[in-house]
């Protein structure tokens, strides 16, 4: 029989006894209750009735008796009135209606004739108290009292009677019920049994053999018994323990076989652990040691697993905590001075894997490096870099006055070219050792570049500072250097800034501003043209200048946007044939607030600025254009600066402009000055010949002023020479006429021609013509004029040859 039937079986046989324990308790109960009813109604409510006329009837029989006592024979006589008589007949109608209701219910017999009895009393006293005595009322209700105990008494026999019956019925409720719930009690404990023995012992059975087969007992054998469906687990346990006992077997020999992989595993990362060049570890949430490699060893120890990490690390931040995958990295450094570089990550259940790594050798080469990234590799000073961040640090802390000074060595160009490049960088070491030979030790001397040094000096009372330590500088320079047994004079530029910290004026400014307060000290000591070193203090007003520059400078690229430039031309006057040979073009700049701006102001800005390029073909092919629509063989001169020559594109732009113009190169002459000289020779000379080649005439303009212009005849043969004004402005003076003579022969002598500049009086004209110049320019002949006076010039020119240009010239033939 199946669990399932043996519940159901028992099931139906506890309803069964329920329903019918529960039916005898409700006809019980219900028999109870019946009893009960009956009881009350026949017996408690009768009796309370009676009870309470007796009550009545007695209080008015009291009442009367004491009347009639006092009132003696006279009571014999009278009637009932008033309130006695109210008294009277009130009790006795109560006591007929409780006599009535009692009538009504199932009391015995007797009780009711004794009741019926005492009714002739009730009415002889509700119809006759008018006539009759106090004394009969009195007789009459006696007898009321009478059949009222007398009813009570039967009634109250009746009652004890039911009360010992249904006492008798209860008790034999009592019984039959106790009897019965015995009997449900006991057929529910033998029901239990039954489904423990055949149920439950089974289970347990069941449930001990699993256990066993969970304990992994090998004696176990699982035999199926007890109901269908234990049967049933009992052989899908057996079947499962085979199952396990197959899956175990599998399971041992993957177990087994993964082990060795495992090891293999194990071994080969403590060996890629071990090949490994950083010290690694890796701790439990417990901080202690769960792995470790060889270099970790030999540098703390070597140490079980699960040692705790206090007993090799002496630095709790190394075992501080960190959120998983969480990285972070510092530094330490070991006794024996080896630095490491310490990487943590975080690891689930606050682990932590934790590598070292020796960066003692890194870090000497970062070191290194970082000193010379701030070091000047040729004469080991601070740079421009570090001086710039030493400046920026002591502007931010010094509290008091202190002195930037920038030093700059005058020619030093020509002394590296002159005596080559190793003579040039000894001398740049030279000069730093002299600089710092002057500071005192607590100033710092830097290499900013090139053939420029620069100075921070702390005004203290024993070193120089300011303007002090600048003409020192300029008088420790004046003496010679000894450069590879060479003595070589190099003069120094100095610009100074002084610093005071305690000034309003002198907060927020940085390091660059004083550097370029510097610089333009500089450049105001640079323009001492004495051939002297000379210093300069940085004043305010440089620095307004410095303003008003850079407003020219943008004011200057707005220009050439709109056109602001115009070409002037001055004519070149032939004295042989007594006419205009050609013009000089000259560019000025019509500002549109200030006016006419000279090109002294803004030609060398226009080069700093990078606009000179632009600037000068602009020029060139306004001057051309213009040249190719004058008559004849007239020339038209185009000044080049040096700065024009680095352009790669020079003579393509010539090229181009020629072509554009239809100007035949025959025509153009290029004006060029010394200072092209100075850099980059032999490249300008390629570019000369080139022009040369093509056609063009090139002139040494300004020649005389510099020192070297014989040195740079013999580089390139000009086809002409321009004196230059200053000789021609006093050629009373005896010196002045000797160099114009001296420069008029030598161009004879290299057949070169010749021509000058600045002739504003006739004197002027007469003594160069008397020293044989035939070709001049000056106010003399004309201001340079725009495009629209040219022909009106060239007519003026003309007809003054027959006034006072004639007169002139005669007069020189004459003498």
């Amino acid at each position: 029989m199946s669990i399932k039937v043996r519940l159901i079986l028992g099931c139906l046989i506890f309803a069964g006894l329920t329903g019918a324990f529960g039916y005898l308790s409700y006809s019980s109960q219900r028999e109870s209750i019946e009893r009960l009813t009956a009881f009350v109604d026949v017996g408690v409510d009768p009796i309370t009735r009676l009870q309470s006329s007796l009550a009545n009837i007695g209080d008015v029989r009291s009442n009367l008796e004491s009347q009639v006592q006092i009132e003696g024979e006279a009571a014999r006589r009278s009637a009932l009135s008033g309130r006695d008589l109210e008294d009277v007949l009130a009790a006795v109608g109560e006591i007929r209606q409780n006599v009535t209701g009692v009538l009504e219910t199932d009391i015995p017999e007797e009780a009711k004739s004794a009741l019926r009895g005492m009714v002739y009393s009730l009415g002889l006293i509700e119809t006759g108290y008018a006539s009759i005595s106090k004394p009969t009322v009195l007789r009459e209700i006696e007898k009321i009292t009478l059949g009222l105990q007398s009813a009570v008494r039967i009634v109250r026999n009746d009652l004890k009677a039911r009360e010992e019956a249904a006492d008798h019925a209860f008790k034999s409720t009592t019984t039959d019920a106790t009897i019965a719930l015995g009997a449900v009690i006991f057929s529910m404990l033998a029901l239990l049994v039954y489904l423990m023995r055949s149920v439950a012992t089974p289970l347990k059975r069941f449930s001990d053999t699993a256990k066993a087969l969970v304990a992994e007992e090998d004696d176990i054998k699982v035999t199926p018994a007890g109901p269908k469906e234990i049967r049933n687990a009992f052989s899908a346990l057996g079947e499962m323990q085979d199952r396990c006992q197959f899956l175990k077997t599998d399971l041992d020999a993957k177990t087994n076989m993964l082990s060795d992989q495992i090891a293999d595993k194990q071994n080969q990362l403590q060996g890629a652990l071990d090949n490994m060049t950083q010290a690694l570890c890796m701790l439990d949430g417990q901080r202690r040691l769960l792995l470790s490699n060889g270099v970790f060893d030999e540098r703390f120890g070597a140490f079980e697993i699960l040692t705790p990490a206090k007993k090799f690390f002496s630095d709790s931040k190394l075992t501080s905590n960190l959120r998983e995958n969480d990285t972070d990295s510092q530094q330490m450094t070991m006794p024996d001075g080896t630095i490491l570089e310490v990487k943590r990550r975080g690891m689930s259940g606050k682990g932590l894997l934790i590598t070292f790594e020796d960066i003692t050798e890194r870090e000497q080469i970062s070191q290194r490096l970082h000193y010379l990234a701030g070091h000047d590799q040729l004469t080991d000073l601070p740079n421009r870099r570090q001086f710039g961040e030493e400046l920026d640090q002591l502007l931010k802390t010094a509290k008091k006055p202190f002195s930037v000074v920038v030093v700059d060595i005058r020619n030093f160009k020509s002394i590296n070219d002159t005596y080559g490049h190793p003579i040039g960088d000894a001398l740049l070491k030279c000069c730093g050792e002299r600089l710092a030979g002057i500071v005192d030790a607590k100033a710092s001397v830097a290499r900013l570049g090139g053939d420029e040094f620069a100075v921070i000096a702390p005004q203290t009372k024993s070193g120089l500072s300011g303007e002090a330590l600048g003409a020192a500088i300029v008088t420790a320079f004046e003496e010679p250097f000894d450069v590879d047994g060479r003595r070589i004079f190099a003069t120094a530029s100095v610009g100074i800034v002084a610093h005071d910290p305690g000034i309003v004026d002198a907060e927020g400014i940085d390091a660059d501003m004083m550097l370029q307060n510097c610089d333009l000290a500089l450049y105001k000591a640079k323009e001492d043209r004495s051939g002297k070193g000379a210093y300069r203090m940085f004043e305010p007003a440089m620095r307004s200048k410095l303003k008003q520059r850079r407003e020219m400078e943008l004011d200057l690229k707005a220009a050439l946007d709109a056109e602001q430039f115009e070409l002037y031309y001055q004519p070149f006057v032939d004295m042989a044939e007594k006419r205009v040979s050609g013009f000089e073009a000259l560019l000025r700049w019509n500002h549109p607030e200030k006016g006419m701006i000279s090109p002294a102001d803004f030609i060398p800005l226009a080069e700093e600025a990078g606009l000179i390029e632009r600037l000068g073909v602009w020029c060139l092919e306004t001057a051309c254009s213009e040249a190719a629509s004058w008559p004849g063989s007239m020339t038209i001169s185009v000044n080049l600066s040096a700065m024009q020559f680095k352009s790669a594109t020079l003579l393509a732009d010539i090229d181009r402009v020629l072509a554009k113009t239809k100007l035949a190169a025959e025509r153009l002459q290029i004006e060029v000055t010394e200072s092209l000289f100075l850099d980059e020779s032999d490249r300008v000379l390629d570019i000369l010949k080139e022009m040369r080649r093509r056609g063009l005439t090139v002139s040494m303009d300004d020649f005389g002023t510099g020192y070297s212009s014989l040195g740079y005849l013999s580089k390139f043969s000009f086809n002409k020479i321009k004196i230059d004004q200053s000789f021609v402005r006093d050629m009373g003076r005896a010196e002045n006429i000797a160099i114009v003579r001296s420069v008029i022969g030598l161009s004879k002598s290299l057949k070169m021609q010749v021509i000058a500049e600045g002739i504003e009086t006739g004197e002027q004209m007469r003594a160069l013509l008397a020293e044989g110049c035939l070709e001049m320019q000056g106010y003399f002949f004309s201001t340079p004029q725009p495009k629209e006076e040219l022909p009106r010039v060239i007519a003026e020119i003309t007809k003054r040859w027959t006034g006072d240009l004639a007169v002139a010239a005669g007069a020189t033939a004459a003498a």
